[in-house]
């Protein structure tokens, strides 16, 4: 990024109404005081908007999309970002708390910054139990995807599907969207005089360059609306980029047990991941639905029952689909079929109808 020219007698530590604006786009933006030559005066709410705002300069696009370096620091940019401003949020609650054991923390190590400070994990769970910050669960997911892919590219590479474009992009407008709430609601009330007018000043260039990405993934959706309205029935959140847009389309006549793990018929419209309807399945129930995906010693991964149609064990329970996304079914990723009314039998575990008659194979056992 060009510096700007500095205007005759300007000096960074003048007020925010005193910088020069330059054109952004077809609109004007205000030049921020770092942009300057100083010193790398970074404390922790100033740094970690800094890397939000580099974040929507990676990203935003007046046309086109970004390039795949911008991509690449655009995550290490948001990840970092990220884990400076929940941080920065639990040292107003008590400085400590950032240290990973707050019973050794002291304060020399604090200010040199040489601490041993909390994971992102250890973060999020201290905001929300000690702090009593709630974290939706598609914010909480797309913060573990973020800094999974963070630790990737810093220490090996992004390979794979978390390193499609669609999947980054995505990933980054829900951060950012979250981020700027959180900054908005639980950071910019603690702060007074010059560094809360730096700090909203920040946020002018990030909730700009916000509706650049943010409407990039509303185009996309746009552009897609026709392939997905017809086949809303059998389409839920994608698990990589959580848009509406994995389509299932099943097998017809239902699968054979050879071709299942085979056959890559369950895609993602908007990031064009492929899935096969095993991987689609446990996928969605693991990542959209939050259960565990240890298997259990007769029963399988918890909320996966065998589908009293096809029949394959690939009927998740409490699935939500586009055509009604407050209302859950039973869906079979196996042939594409959404249950209403269905019942578990206490003794073998199967799922069906209840309106069918169900005989349990252990019921006489039961009795003897």
């Amino acid at each position: 990024m060009t510096q700007p020219p500095i205007p005759t007698g300007f000096s960074a530590e003048r007020s925010v109404d005193d910088l020069p604006q330059v054109a952004r786009g077809s609109s004007l933006r205000r030049v921020r005081a770092v942009e300057f030559a100083g010193d790398a005066h970074f404390p922790p709410v100033a740094n970690g908007l800094d890397y939000l705002v580099s974040v929507v300069e990676l990203l935003e696009r007046d046309e086109g999309a970004a390039s795949a370096r911008d991509l690449k620091y655009a995550v290490l940019h948001l990840a970092a970002g990220a884990e400076v401003l929940l941080k920065s949020r639990l040292h107003m609650e008590h400085w400590s708390l950032v240290f990973a054991d707050p019973g050794a923390a002291t304060r020399k190590a604090l200010e040199d910054g040489s601490l041993s400070s909390c994971t992102p994990d250890q973060t999020r769970k201290r905001l929300k139990n000690i702090v009593g910050i709630p974290f939706a669960s598609h914010e909480e997911q797309a913060l573990k995807d973020l800094a999974s892919s963070r630790n990737a590219l810093q220490h090996w590479g992004l390979i794979g599907d978390q390193a499609r474009a669609a999947v980054v992009t995505s990933t980054t407008a829900t951060v950012l969207n979250f981020l700027v709430s959180f900054v908005n609601n639980h950071l910019l009330p603690g702060l007074t005089g010059p560094e809360r007018s730096a700090a909203e000043l920040e946020m002018e260039h990030v909730r700009d360059g916000l509706h650049y990405i943010e409407e990039y993934v509303r185009e996309r959706m746009r552009d897609l609306a026709p392939r997905l309205g017809p086949v809303r029935r059998t389409t839920v959140q994608c698990p990589l980029c959580g848009q509406w847009a994995l389509v299932v389309p099943g097998f017809k006549g239902g699968p054979d047990t050879d071709s299942i793990d085979d056959t890559y018929n369950v895609e993602c419209l908007f990031c064009t991941a492929p899935f096969n309807a095993v991987e689609a399945a446990h996928e969605y129930n693991a990542t959209i639905l939050g259960r565990s995906s240890e298997a259990e010693e007769y029963d399988g991964p918890e909320g996966i029952y065998t589908c009293p149609l096809c029949p394959h064990r690939l009927l998740v329970r409490g699935v939500f689909t586009a055509a009604d996304r407050d209302r859950a079914v039973d869906f079979c990723f196996a042939c594409a079929t959404g249950f209403d009314n269905m019942q578990e039998c206490q003794r073998c575990g199967a799922v069906q109808p209840a309106e069918e008659e169900h005989r349990c194979p252990f019921a006489r056992r039961s009795l003897l």
